[in-house]
């Protein structure tokens, strides 16, 4: 259920990339902001537990709905799923025509357009499988960790989520490294913050400074000698020696 709604609400997103020529991270992050209000109404108004008095939340789920934790494990199953979905999405892209099709009309819609993909389908069933992922995560959440819908479900995973993506640099698989690298950092940041007498802001800079890192070493990749893939080339090792 969370999958399918997920896919529906960000397949509008590749619509209007199409259609309309919008932005998709403008009208990502547009359509999140309605999907927070959406959610923030339904909790504290229809949808709200008469039992929860400081803190707005659904009725708990049942039992039969939760989702535990890997036997001998303090980890829920939820990371199984992610790294299945991340293995699933690297064969979609990698290993069929679809995902051909897709890294073509992602690179050049015009030269897509030209070789007569379909792109229109390609950019809304892409973008709502993407969306469908995120659904899946939020389900697990709610299933595994908080055991009902609530606010704090709106803490900021997406932008964490977007700073995953660019790390990873759009791979499927180096997704799994990069997002448990960032979880321990976010994970670790109240017991360095306790240990360490540190402000709560420790965190943010943490991921910040591995971004600039990334940013940095895409700039000047190419550009210096030590990065210059001509530099380890045979060729440039053997002219001392002919």
């Amino acid at each position: 259920g969370g999958a399918a709604a997920g896919g529906i609400w960000i397949g509008v997103v590749g619509a209007l990339r199409h259609y309309r020529a919008v932005n998709e991270t403008i009208s990502s992050l547009l359509m999140a902001y309605i999907a927070i209000a959406l959610m923030n109404h339904l909790v504290e108004g229809p949808l709200r537990d008469p039992a929860s008095l400081n803190k707005p939340s659904t009725q708990p789920l049942a039992d039969i709905y939760r989702i535990g934790n890997i036997p001998g494990m303090e980890v829920h199953w939820g990371l199984v799923v992610g790294i299945l979905a991340c293995v699933l999405s690297w064969l979609l892209i990698e290993k069929t025509r679809w995902g051909f099709a897709a890294r073509i009309a992602g690179g050049n819609v015009r030269a897509a357009q030209v070789q007569g993909l379909a792109v229109g389908p390609l950019i809304v069933g892409f973008t709502a499988l993407a969306g469908g992922f995120a659904g899946l995560a939020g389900m697990l959440e709610v299933a595994a960790v908080q055991g009902s819908a609530n606010g704090s479900l709106a803490a900021g995973y997406g932008y964490t989520g977007i700073l995953v993506a660019f790390l990873a640099r759009h791979n499927p698989l180096a997704i799994i490294p990069v997002a448990i690298l960032l979880g321990g950092i976010d994970a670790s940041g109240g017991l360095i913050q306790r240990r360490m007498d540190l402000p709560d802001a420790t965190v943010l800079v943490l991921q910040g400074m591995l971004f600039i890192v990334v940013l940095f070493s895409e700039t000047f990749y190419g550009r210096l000698k030590l990065f210059n893939p001509d530099l380890w080339q045979r060729p440039h090792f053997l002219k001392g020696n002919v």
